[in-house]
């Protein structure tokens, strides 16, 4: 009887303790994911909190991308940093949406500034930055932006840039004011679509939350990935006043959504899109991706990153922007090569330290 009495006695203290242990644990979780907003927050807005005082976060073996350069661990990224800053000391940046899904912080935002006190800038651009499990360490971190936003603005850069745009904007999204060449603004094979009007969601509370969710990752990813064999298909996840946003367009309304996408893949049948990583929260749904083609025949590569928003308990979208890397096509252009080439050795000769610059000191 005693024995029994000193058992039961055993796992009544383990009952007791148990919520106790779940509280602390709940409140580790709560303080980690506050710590991990906060320092990716820091590492984006730099004019909110010294720089230095972040490199703690930073593991060892960081890697940091954008479209020009790519450091890898702690010493070279300090000195990455401490070039970038001192390049363009009144930078301000502003976080517009920021997501945080287990160990994946992203973040889009608006930076403002000065390069070398010469070219003022300023471009819109999705960062994604990543930690070890149960860590508050960042060991990845890339920012997707377009250094055209920069290169417009710099001496001897800015006609190849408005030049491309110009031409990108005739092909896919030809708007009475750019006064396009007839034979870039054709809408002959454009098909004959009416926009969508009180489309039910697919989903409701009461298929669930689960559900839902599964769905629109679903969908995202469908949207991020689309392509000239099913853009058609995919037309009713869209809403009659969708917004899209790239480098380079702006598109309003359902209206304007069907002939962007006839010209796009009129001009680029053989795109494809491919999702690296994923996030879904909320609404929001973003992803990192690849994509390759050939834009009027001139094969390309560049590496982005999405933001898309769903209508509440819908799988329809009304708002996306891609971000990436105009100069990843223009470099593929024989006349525009010169341009992007000389645009980032320039940069990596005043940020990179891994570059071997032959050029003296800025």
């Amino acid at each position: 009887m005693r024995k029994f009495t000193s058992i039961a006695l055993f796992f009544a203290c383990i009952l007791m303790l148990l919520p106790v242990d779940a509280n602390a644990e709940a409140h580790g979780l709560g303080k980690l994911r506050k710590d991990r907003l906060e320092i990716g927050r820091g590492m984006l807005e730099v004019q909110n909190v010294e720089w230095t005082t972040l490199l703690r976060y930073y593991a060892n073996d960081i890697e940091y991308h954008d479209s020009i350069v790519d450091v890898y661990g702690i010493n070279d990224l300090t000195e990455f940093l401490a070039r970038l800053y001192g390049s363009s000391p009144d930078l301000v940046t502003t976080i517009e949406d920021e997501t945080l899904v287990g160990d994946v912080y992203s973040a889009t935002w608006t930076m403002v500034g000065t390069f070398i006190d010469e070219v003022p800038y300023e471009a819109k651009g999705m960062s994604i930055i990543k930690f070890h499990p149960r860590s508050r360490q960042v060991y990845y971190w890339r920012d997707y932006y377009t250094e055209g936003d920069i290169m417009a603005n710099a001496p001897g850069f800015g006609d190849a840039v408005e030049g491309f745009r110009w031409y990108y904007r005739c092909a896919v999204n030809p708007t009475p004011e750019l006064g396009c060449p007839p034979v870039l603004a054709t809408t002959d094979a454009l098909p004959e679509t009416t926009p969508l009007i009180d489309v039910p969601p697919s989903n409701s509370r009461a298929g669930g939350v689960v559900r839902l969710q599964r769905e629109r990752l679903n969908v995202g990813r469908a949207l991020v990935e689309i392509n000239a064999s099913n853009w058609q298909s995919l037309l009713p996840l869209y809403t009659d006043d969708y917004q899209y946003y790239d480098p380079i367009v702006y598109i309003d309304g359902f209206d304007e959504l069907v002939p962007f996408f006839a010209r796009l893949f009129g001009s680029s049948p053989d795109l494809v899109t491919t999702v690296e990583d994923e996030m879904l929260f909320g609404n929001v749904y973003s992803a990192t991706w690849t994509m390759e083609g050939k834009f009027d025949g001139v094969p390309y590569e560049a590496k982005g990153m999405s933001i898309l928003k769903f209508e509440p308990w819908s799988t329809q979208a009304y708002y996306s922007r891609d971000y990436y890397s105009e100069a990843d096509i223009m470099a593929t252009i024989p006349p525009l090569f010169p341009a992007v080439e000389q645009f980032r050795f320039f940069y990596k000769c005043v940020v990179d330290p891994a570059f071997d610059c032959p050029l003296p000191p800025p």
